[in-house]
């Protein structure tokens, strides 16, 4: 569950809170034009990005106190890390636009085709 935060008049950040349950993978995402860190309030998160460099998924555990950084484009999964729930806070820039347009949902990680692009386009 993602509850967003107000902290209006902000014009170029966004926040929400997060809560990861354990056992629940969520799935692969990506975002068009935001970058998103993932701030760790308590417990531990799996994340997993598509790196391009690498052309390969590349994962990391965080713990509370520690971030991850997800730039525009690149995908990122989250699950809770070591069998407990898991808070975050994410913080996204520009703000997270309130009907999802700048999301897109991947059945896998992987780069971003031009018709991943034009779907987030024509949701606009």
């Amino acid at each position: 569950m993602v509850r967003p935060i107000d902290v209006s008049p902000c014009a170029h950040l966004a926040l929400a809170e997060g809560s990861l349950e354990p056992g629940r993978i969520y799935g692969v995402h990506a975002h068009l034009t935001l970058e998103q860190v993932t701030y760790v309030l308590a417990g531990r998160i799996r994340a997993a990005t598509y790196d391009a460099d690498l052309g390969a998924v590349r994962a990391c555990t965080a713990a509370a106190g520690e971030s991850v950084v997800t730039p525009p484009g690149h995908t990122l999964q989250l699950t809770a890390a070591g069998g407990a729930p898991a808070r975050a806070l994410f913080i996204t820039s520009p703000p997270y636009p309130p009907d999802h347009s700048d999301t897109v949902t991947l059945d896998a990680h992987r780069p971003l085709r031009q018709a991943d692009t034009e779907r987030l386009a024509q949701r606009r």
